[in-house]
């Protein structure tokens, strides 16, 4: 396809020829969409990561040509801060799944809470009485 990251051999640098929706953009294979049929993209000019249907923009693709490699530091940097928020739907999976867990726990420590704070003032009335 294009042209690999210097340091990261999992990303690639390519232009995706699309009228006027074309854009340099940037595939990391460590990125996976749950579906053999699709694949996320970094898209430079919307400034997200995109799931594409995999017949489709696989026809659309292109290596970048030599007086486009200014691209690269930019497509870096942008798939970094995009990276950040990004939630795709095998992590939003995960996500609800630990938000599930987190909730669970915070229910069952609030209830050790009670009977601590409950512990406790008895203990102060009992040292008040002697």
């Amino acid at each position: 396809m294009a042209r690999a990251s210097k340091g990261n051999s999992a990303c690639w640098y390519g232009y995706l020829a699309a009228g006027e929706r074309s854009s340099p953009v940037l595939r990391d294979n460590r990125l996976d969409t749950g579906n053999p049929k699709t694949i996320y993209m970094f898209n430079l000019k919307r400034g997200e990561i995109i799931e594409y249907a995999l017949e489709i923009v696989e026809k659309k693709l292109r290596d970048l040509k030599q007086d486009e490699s200014g691209y690269i530091g930019e497509l870096d940097a942008g798939y970094k801060k995009a990276r950040r928020g990004f939630k795709g739907r095998v992590t939003g999976k995960r996500s609800v799944i630990d938000d599930t867990i987190a909730t669970l726990r915070q229910a069952a420590d609030s209830s050790n809470d009670d009977d601590i704070s409950k512990v406790k003032s008895e203990t102060w009335l009992e040292s008040e009485k002697a």
